[in-house]
């Protein structure tokens, strides 16, 4: 009988620790690969102030550009979730109560999985970027390459702009992303 107890008690800590393992892992949103073909227009991307009258013309193509950062938009079960753990953390009656996370535990549960990150950066590097980092908390990854690489991938139409004695660089029209990412925005 203690065997029998001993044998149910171990399988009891079994399934606790493998649910707590896969409530923890963040879901792949990426199914397919990243590849060539069908593209996203995002909305939004232009600065206001790329207007006409301080355009002064496309940017050399070898412009370096450091840190340029794709940013990942939680899912909606994500963002529901992650609602409701701040609300409990600020809940005296709540478990969570006070209870922070780390930024990896935030990563697991509310950032890009593991394989959507390495789908991305795979990708990334394809298109001849560098990367940087990626966030702790997976929600972002920075990465540098030319204007050259922005234009071939994103096609973003990268032009230099004068604006009060400074000159700047910007899109002239948003960037587009392989039909792949289109969920993480």
């Amino acid at each position: 009988m203690a065997r029998c107890l001993r044998f149910a008690s171990s399988l009891f800590v079994l399934v606790f620790l493998f649910s707590l393992f896969s409530f923890a892992a963040a879901p792949d949103r990426i199914t397919g690969p990243i590849a060539a073909g069908p593209t996203v227009r995002m909305t939004g991307g232009v600065p206001l102030q790329a207007r006409p009258e301080f355009d002064r013309g496309p940017l050399d193509p070898s412009t370096r550009m450091t840190r340029i950062t794709l940013l990942a938009r939680q899912s909606p079960a994500q963002q529901k979730a992650l609602s409701k753990l701040l609300a409990d953390q600020q809940n005296p009656r709540s478990a969570s109560f006070h209870k922070w996370l780390t930024p990896e535990q935030y990563a697991d549960r509310f950032g890009l999985s593991q394989n959507d990150t390495k789908k991305i950066t795979d990708w990334l590097q394809s298109q001849g970027f560098t990367i940087v980092t990626v966030a702790r908390g997976r929600e972002w990854i920075a990465f540098n390459g030319t204007a050259a690489q922005v234009e071939r991938t994103f096609q973003p139409q990268l032009h230099t702009f004068q604006l009060k004695g400074e000159t700047h660089f910007a899109n002239t029209r948003p960037p587009v992303i392989p039909a792949a990412l289109s969920r993480l925005q």
